[in-house]
């Protein structure tokens, strides 16, 4: 059934009085709000059919009404207005992150706690990932004996180290001929390919063939469940979270990752910003919540995601805005990152850091 104009006006109102108050809307309040020019019983009225239709909800009887989720994602499709945040607003966020050291773990942290003090949500960022490791660069280092390290680094600019223990003494001239002669036929392999080029190599060769693609299983790993998320102190003073039992259910959700898990299959690497409300986030324990969720871009094929998580009740206007820009701002550094720093440069980086 099409809502009428008027029906419309009615649950915008509804809406945003509900987001900024936290207590059901009764018909007289709307009317001393909002210029609807009609009686209260019409009021009543209309807010009964669109109780009927579900899009709001009596929390108890004689009281006002709340959206339901519907209400709430009809809304979001199809009145809310969303507007670019203010040019003050995007000024000081650009000159946070250039404060902050030129690290990607820095602007994430960041942009974490961006989005929650903006919000007064939950801030969540994830790290960029590709959804296949490759490899970009490895160094083997002598140590002493038959025990060495490898330290590689990824397209994505992760950099892991581990220990080598080979069967005979291998030093370092031997290494480094085995560094030069592998990485040109190594480069942008992803595990299982690398994998494939043990059968026919060396012992010595194999091993660290066997390390490289172990190292890569374990960074993808790692970026599957690794998450910044900022600003739980604040989502938990809402009245939504004054029985305790919610802000508990998401302190679990955070600890086991059940969160990821949830959310990132469902946005895609070029999605612009999605909304999800209640029932579309899929898992009982988030029914609760919505999530304002975006992507930004790490070079050419990793991505990570951004957004807010909070009580239903969210101020989405204000959220999709800011996850929006933070996306936009997140994916120029990253572009930055990825775009000024030749090939050769980060290589250089490995053997820097081991001088």
């Amino acid at each position: 059934m099409e809502l009428t104009e008027r029906q419309q006006s009615i649950l915008k109102y509804v809406v945003e009085e509900y987001i900024r108050t936290g207590r059901a809307v009764a018909s007289k309040a709307l009317l001393e709000r909002f210029p609807l020019g009609v009686s209260s019983a019409t009021v009543r009225n209309e807010m009964g059919v669109l109780e009927t239709l579900d899009y709001l909800q009596q929390p108890h009887t004689s009281a006002g009404r709340v959206p339901t989720e519907r209400g709430l994602r009809y809304y979001v499709e199809h009145l809310m207005q969303t507007d670019e945040l203010p040019p003050a607003e995007q000024i000081m966020i650009s000159h946070q992150f250039r404060q902050v050291e030129q690290q990607v773990a820095s602007w994430l942290k960041l942009a974490a706690a961006v989005l929650a003090e903006a919000s007064g949500n939950l801030g969540l960022v994830t790290p960029p990932r590709s959804r296949v490791e490759r490899l970009r660069h490895f160094e083997l280092i002598n140590l002493r004996g038959r025990l060495a390290l490898l330290v590689l680094v990824t397209q994505s600019s992760a950099i892991h180290q581990s220990l080598l223990e080979f069967s005979e003494p291998a030093d370092q001239t031997t290494l480094s001929a085995l560094s030069q002669q592998l990485n040109p036929e190594l480069r942008w392999l992803n595990r299982e390919e690398i994998e494939r080029r043990v059968r026919g190599a060396s012992p010595l060769a194999t091993l660290v063939l066997r390390c490289i693609a172990d190292a890569l299983y374990q960074i993808e790993r790692q970026q599957r469940s690794e998450l910044y998320a900022e600003g739980l102190d604040r989502v938990i003073r809402q009245p939504e979270f004054a029985q305790g039992d919610l802000a508990r259910a998401l302190l679990e959700l955070l600890r086991g990752g059940m969160i990821l898990s949830v959310l990132l299959p469902q946005l895609e690497p070029r999605d612009d910003v999605r909304v999800l409300i209640g029932s579309d986030l899929r898992l009982h324990e988030l029914r609760p919540f919505s999530v304002v969720l975006s992507s930004y871009r790490a070079g050419a094929e990793s991505s990570g995601m951004l957004g807010v998580l909070g009580p239903q009740r969210m101020a989405y206007a204000r959220s999709i805005a800011m996850v929006r820009y933070l996306a936009h701002v997140v994916s120029h550094l990253m572009g930055e990152l990825y775009g000024e720093i030749e090939d050769t440069e980060r290589d250089d980086t490995i053997e820097g850091m081991l001088n």
